[in-house]
């Protein structure tokens, strides 16, 4: 009898506080032109302060060559920038500058009357191996100058695409993870399998 007492009094209570006053709560008929303007600029307050502007990043890397990858704060990007443009550069003078003293040599073989020869003559090269090592440099020093344009591209496409992908969630909530299954057979027998789980 008194444990019938004690749980009345509780359901009780639980219903007292339960129940709200009808009076204090006020439901508008319509919505004011305020009501809808006050929504609109506190969503405007709910924005990111420091988005990332892709076409801002794009911009900055055309300019100047890693300042993209600053300005979407992957510091850790701009010595790969640097080291990828630096070494096609490199290669690039270093092959014009063989690339030039072989044309040389060849010009100047080619034009023997005045009896004066290349290095590379006395060197024992012949005409045509100055020839093809020239061209050789010279499809070289294009490569280089093909890598060099290469990674200027590379490195403006990866600063817009990281702007553009900054706030994106990379949590460890967002995964999808093959797992170990037990299914059944028609006739009810376990059968080891895998799942595939995703998670948002």
């Amino acid at each position: 009898m008194r444990f019938l007492f004690i749980i009345l009094l509780l359901s009780l209570g639980h219903m007292s506080i339960a129940q709200n006053d009808s009076s204090k709560v006020k439901l508008p008929l319509k919505l004011d032109a305020d009501t809808l303007t006050n929504t609109a600029s506190d969503s405007s307050l709910v924005a990111r302060p420091t988005e990332r502007n892709p076409k801002r990043a794009a911009l900055l890397s055309i300019v100047t060559p890693g300042l993209g990858q600053a300005y979407n704060k992957k510091y850790w990007k701009m010595p790969i920038v640097y080291a990828g443009l630096g070494t096609a550069g490199f290669f690039f003078f270093n092959n014009r500058k063989y690339y030039n003293e072989f044309k040389d040599a060849y010009i100047q073989d080619i034009n023997v009357g005045d009896g004066d020869v290349s290095k590379y003559y006395d060197l024992g090269y012949t005409k045509p191996d100055i020839q093809s090592a020239a061209e050789q440099y010279q499809t070289w020093m294009e490569y280089s100058a093909v890598a060099f344009i290469a990674v200027y591209v590379l490195q403006i496409v990866d600063a817009s695409v990281d702007a553009h992908l900054y706030y994106f969630d990379v949590s460890d909530d967002l995964s999808l993870n093959i797992l170990p299954t037990l299914q059944y057979t028609p006739n009810y027998r376990p059968v080891n399998s895998l799942g595939l789980q995703l998670s948002f």
